[in-house]
């Protein structure tokens, strides 16, 4: 499915860069020449250390309505504001919602996040190639094709979900995209809990998609451990059993997200490696090396889902 979307665009200076990153907003001193009472949001900055996302601070944000509270696209060194980030309003610690900044293995795009209190509220991608920056709304194009597939669930076409998305770097410099959406987030016992599943490939030099796709799944926690680019940071273990048997989990949720993203031939060669493999393991007396075979096993089953 091709489509092309609303674009828009900024001048910038010539950009050299390196290296993936996925990345949330925490506080970074913005140094002399912001504006009063803007800072870049550290994590939010491009590999290269030269771009970020400008946002203002909670007492400059005041009593601003939330579509005047602007993020900006700003060149770190020079402390110029590039562009007005479409979409995105976010200010810091700012209470159920959040800023993602997703920059390309060589930095030649960017995806911001504008999240709401359960799912992203605006996408726009980025591209940053050449003497201008192109910014274009990708976010409603998941969201549509999330609600279709929910959609096809209830029989009502005006189903809506919730949705979370996550971006890769493509061999061609595209933007790989997975995001999953679900139906009732605060598991209501009254309410049905359905969710679906969005595979897509956008080219942000163009402004159109290569790829989309929204299915049916059973569950979204598979799929978020799946397409997760950390495994256990910050997590502590109390023990080594505790250790195992949490890596295990994981393990047992990034294969179910691997059965269900494969074609049915592809998988079954997977599975027949996994057999493999799982001897190995086996074999493996001390509960530390089990551990670490298996996060190494759970990063190679991760690639098969991009």
């Amino acid at each position: 499915m091709n489509a092309s979307l609303p674009s828009f665009v900024c001048k910038k200076p010539a950009l050299v860069f390196f290296s993936l990153l996925v990345l949330s907003v925490t506080a970074y001193c913005g140094g002399a020449g912001w504006p009063e009472g803007f800072s870049v949001a550290e994590d939010s900055v491009s590999p290269d250390g030269r771009f970020g996302a400008l946002i203002p601070s909670r007492e400059k944000a005041g009593d601003m309505d939330e579509d005047t509270i602007q993020n900006f696209l700003a060149e770190i060194p020079t402390h110029r504001k590039l562009a007005a980030i479409r979409g995105a309003h976010y200010f810091s610690g700012e209470n159920h919602r959040d800023l993602h900044v997703a920059w390309a293995g060589d930095s030649s795009w960017a995806v911001v996040t504008y999240d709401g209190r359960y799912g992203f509220e605006n996408i726009t991608a980025i591209d940053m190639r050449g003497s201008k920056c192109l910014q274009t709304d990708i976010g409603s194009h998941i969201q549509k094709a999330l609600n279709s597939a929910i959609s096809r669930q209830t029989g009502d076409q005006g189903s809506t979900c919730y949705g979370a998305a996550h971006f890769r770097s493509g061999a061609s410099g595209e933007i790989l995209v997975r995001a999953t959406g679900l139906t009732n987030p605060k598991c209501y016992p009254t309410d049905e809990q359905l969710f679906a599943l969005f595979q897509g490939t956008f080219n942000p030099a163009s402004g159109k998609w290569t790829r989309s796709e929204a299915q049916k799944i059973e569950s979204i926690d598979d799929m978020e451990t799946a397409f997760s680019g950390s495994l256990d940071e910050g997590i502590t273990f109390a023990t080594e059993e505790n250790r195992l048997a949490w890596y295990d989990d994981r393990l047992n949720e990034v294969y179910g997200a691997v059965r269900v993203i494969l074609p049915a031939g592809r998988f079954a060669k997977v599975k027949k490696e996994q057999i493999a493999w799982l001897k190995k393991l086996e074999a493996t007396e001390q509960m530390g090396q089990k551990s670490d075979l298996i996060g190494a096993r759970i990063q190679e089953l991760q690639k098969l889902v991009w």
